[in-house]
C-alpha cells in the first residue's frame, strides 16, 4: 500500500500521549556472567533505571570499581566495593578487572518471581539492615529475584528498582497460568505456542471482560511492529524512537500505514503472559490496550538475549 500524502492524518496529542513504555522485569536473565569494570567519569549510581532527579543516590567518581551482576535497559545492575548496588550508565563504564576486593560475594542464581509477605517492608541499597532504604514493598507485591548476598536477595520491582531484601520477607511466587475461556472468535492463549497470537489473545481477552470488542489484526501494522522489535533486538536499543526508523508514527506512515489515532506498548520480558499483565497493572499501558479509540492493532515479537522477548503491539483507529 503507497501512502498517500493527502491523507496522512495529523496525530493528535491525546494519541502521543498514549505511547507509553513496559519494562518490567527487564533485565538480562540468569545466564548473565557477573563482569568487572571501572567508571570513566563521575557518574551517577542509581536505584532506578532512569535518569529522573529522584533515582539518583550518590555520584560515583571516576576509576570507582565496579562488579557488573546483570543489564537494565541503558543501565549496567553493579555492586560496589562497599557492597552497596546500584545501577550506572552504561556510556560511562569500562569492563576491565578480575575482582571486587573488599565487597561481600555476590552469589548470581536462577532468576525467579517472589512475593513480599509484608507491609512495609524494606528494599534495601545494600545486604544488611544498616544500608539505607530505596523503596518501601507492600504485602503481594511481585519482585523478580536475580541474585543472593549472605541472606539478603537482589530484586528488581515493578518500576524497575533495583535493591536487597531480606530473604525470609519473600516467598516464592508461582504464576496462575490458567484461562479464562472467552468466545470463539478470539483464540485463547493455550491454543497456540506461538508468541504473537499469545499477545493478540491476551490483549483481546481483557478487552472483552471489559466488555469491549477484541481489536482486528491489520496486515500492514503487523509487519510494521514485526519491523520494530527486531530493530530493537538488533540494534541493542529500548525506545519507541528508532534510530533507523524514527518514532512509531513515521513508521507507520512510511510503511503506509492510515490512521485516525495511533499509539504503541512496548515491553522486554521472559514471559509474554506477564508482559501483557504488567501493561494491564500500569493505567497508562492499560488505556492503550482498553481504548475504544482503536479496533486494529499490529504485534510483533522477536527474541532477545537480554529480556528473552522484545515485544511491540501498534494500535490504531481508523
Amino acid at each position: 500500500m503507497k501512502l498517500n500524502n493527502k491523507k496522512i492524518i495529523i496525530i493528535t496529542i491525546s494519541a502521543i500521549m498514549m505511547i507509553l513504555i513496559s519494562q518490567i522485569f527487564a533485565f538480562s536473565d540468569q545466564n548473565f556472567k557477573p563482569q568487572y569494570g571501572v567508571t570513566t567519569t563521575n557518574v551517577n549510581l542509581r536505584k532506578q533505571a532512569n535518569l529522573n532527579y529522584d533515582s539518583r543516590i550518590s555520584t560515583l567518581s571516576s576509576g570507582t570499581k565496579l562488579k557488573i551482576v546483570g543489564t537494565l535497559q541503558d543501565f549496567y545492575i553493579v555492586e560496589l566495593e562497599n557492597s552497596q548496588v546500584g545501577l550506572v550508565s552504561k556510556d560511562y563504564v569500562d569492563i576491565q578487572g578480575n575482582s571486587l576486593e573488599n565487597a561481600q560475594v555476590y552469589e548470581n542464581i536462577a532468576k525467579y518471581k517472589a512475593s513480599v509477605d509484608g507491609n512495609r517492608t524494606n528494599l534495601r541499597s545494600g545486604p544488611g539492615t544498616n544500608y539505607s532504604v530505596y523503596k518501601i514493598l507492600n504485602e503481594g507485591d511481585i519482585v523478580e529475584v536475580i541474585g543472593r548476598i549472605n541472606d539478603f536477595l537482589m530484586v528488581v520491582t515493578q518500576d524497575n528498582t533495583v535493591g536487597m531484601i531480606r530473604e525470609d520477607l519473600v516467598s516464592y511466587y508461582q504464576e496462575n497460568t490458567s484461562t479464562p475461556s472467552t468466545p470463539n472468535t478470539t483464540e485463547t492463549p493455550s491454543q497456540s505456542t506461538d508468541p504473537v497470537a499469545e499477545v493478540i489473545a491476551l490483549i483481546n481477552q481483557a478487552r472483552i471482560e471489559n466488555g469491549l470488542s477484541p481489536l482486528s489484526v491489520d496486515e500492514l501494522l503487523q509487519a510494521t511492529a514485526q519491523t520494530k522489535a527486531k530493530d530493537m533486538v538488533d540494534n541493542n536499543y529500548f525506545s519507541h524512537t528508532s534510530p533507523t526508523y524514527g518514532s512509531p508514527f513515521q513508521m507507520m506512515q512510511n510503511a503506509g500505514v492510515l490512521y485516525k489515532t495511533a499509539g504503541e506498548n512496548i515491553a522486554g520480558n521472559s514471559s509474554i503472559q506477564a508482559a501483557v499483565t504488567s501493561w494491564l497493572n500500569s493505567p497508562s499501558h492499560k488505556e492503550n490496550i482498553l481504548s475504544n479509540a482503536y479496533n486494529y492493532l499490529g504485534v510483533g515479537v522477536e527474541k532477545s538475549d537480554t529480556y528473552g522477548y522484545v515485544i511491540v503491539v501498534m494500535f490504531i483507529g481508523k
